[in-house]
Order: structure tokens, then C-alpha cells, then sequence
């Protein structure tokens, strides 16, 4: 069973009553948020899909200054996200609860990082909450490079994880809505272990998209140098 809660340097995730807890390449998808520069003074940054509000308060960490916007369609999940960045040492955080597909707000957001619903055509769970956290029945991917591309700012970027096989679907939905991949990380668990998850790092730019892996865990299983730099801000015993 997974801990009730999270604990990180400077904050703690409390997961009870989160559909989907913290994940270790989510973790890392956090850790690898732009850092914009003064700190993100007036910087708008907005997290599809909040969850525990864990993507949203290691980027707050990142840039304290920005403002921080979490949407989560989830009610319990969406209370939870809430209470964590309330009770973190971060007062730019906004956790709203509600679909993004109907999300309009005044301005567009300088930076979006989304950790989706992964799963099409998979079996899903009998849990409603699970099936909405982890199947995409209520955003598809081409929906979300959608949103993504209504939402972001014309010099914007935004950060997405998804399953290794679903990067070409990415790429084309990308392309379909002027998101090109400026760079894609692939992680994979160990250096015995294929490739399972994607970080896709998206510009309205039309340049070449620079490939690069990051193995979580070495032979030895300790972390590998590159995990244990991205993450030493955030794990408490790094």
C-alpha cells in the first residue's frame, strides 16, 4: 500500500484520497520545469491535471515568484492539491477545481506541464476516480496538445510525460497544433530495462528535436548521477 504521504525537502504531498499517487517520473517530470529568470517574476504557469498538486509545488520551488495555477477535475483530489499547497511554504499556488476542457482564463500561461491520464483502449480499473486519473476517457491526448495550444502563450513552452510508445501520436497531435518537441527525455528504470516513460519539452519552434535518456537506477540500484542532480533539491536524502 502506498504512503499516505510524501515528504520532500521543503513540502509535503498527502496523497489519502488522491486517485493516483506520486510516482517516481513524475517526480522527475518536476524536478526538469524551466526556471525563468528573477525567480519568474510575473510569470504565469499553469499544471493540467494537478492531481496531489505535487507537479505544482515543485515548480513553485523552482520559481517562487510565478504564479502557479493547478486545475483538477477530481473533487476529493482537487481538496487534497489544496491543502498540500496550503500547508507548503508557497503562497503561489492555486489549486481550481474543474475540467480543463472548459477552463477560459483572462490571460494565456507562459508555461504548461501536464502529467495526463495515459491510457486509451486499455482495460480499466472498476475505481471511477483511478479510471478518470489514469485513462484518458476525458481527455484524449489530442485533446489535451488542444488545450495545451489554446491555453499557451505565443512564446510559450510546456512539458508533457507520457508512455514511451505514445510519442509519434504526440508528435503528430503536436504538429497539428503548432507544438513541436524542442527535446524529448527517455527514462527508463534501469539500464537493464527498456525505455517507459517520455518527457516531451514543447515550443511553437520548428527545430530539431534533441533526443536524450535518463536512467533512473544503476546495476548497483542506487540513484544514477543524473537523478540523483535533477532531484537533490527535492529528495530529502540525496
Amino acid at each position: 500500500m502506498p504512503n499516505q504521504w510524501f515528504r520532500f525537502k521543503q513540502f509535503t504531498v498527502h496523497q489519502q484520497h488522491a486517485a493516483m499517487k506520486v510516482t517516481t517520473d513524475a517526480c522527475l517530470l518536476g524536478a526538469l520545469q524551466p526556471v525563468f529568470p528573477y525567480h519568474g517574476a510575473g510569470k504565469r504557469i499553469l499544471d493540467i491535471g494537478a492531481g496531489t498538486g505535487l507537479l505544482s509545488l515543485m515548480v513553485a520551488q523552482l520559481n517562487p515568484l510565478a504564479k502557479i495555477t493547478g486545475v483538477e477535475i477530481d473533487p476529493q483530489t482537487a481538496s487534497e492539491a489544496r491543502s498540500n499547497a496550503e500547508a507548503s511554504p508557497f503562497a503561489n499556488v492555486e489549486i481550481i477545481e474543474g475540467d480543463i476542457l472548459d477552463f477560459n482564463p483572462a490571460k494565456p500561461f507562459d508555461h504548461i506541464v501536464t502529467n495526463p491520464p495515459f491510457y486509451e483502449s486499455q482495460l480499466a480499473s472498476e475505481n471511477d476516480r483511478k479510471n478518470l486519473a489514469l485513462h484518458s476517457s476525458s481527455l484524449r491526448l489530442e485533446q489535451l496538445l488542444e488545450v495545451i495550444n489554446r491555453l499557451l502563450h505565443p512564446q510559450g513552452t510546456a512539458s508533457v510525460l507520457l508512455p514511451h510508445y505514445r510519442e509519434p501520436e504526440a508528435r503528430h497531435h503536436g504538429r497539428a497544433n503548432d507544438l513541436f518537441p524542442e527535446k524529448t527525455l527517455l527514462i527508463r528504470q534501469t539500464p537493464n530495462h527498456s525505455y517507459f516513460r517520455n518527457i516531451m519539452f514543447f515550443s511553437r519552434k520548428t527545430v530539431d528535436n534533441k533526443m536524450e535518456e535518463c536512467t533512473i537506477k544503476g546495476h548497483n540500484g542506487e540513484y544514477s548521477q543524473e537523478f540523483t542532480q535533477w532531484l537533490k533539491p527535492f529528495y530529502l536524502y540525496l
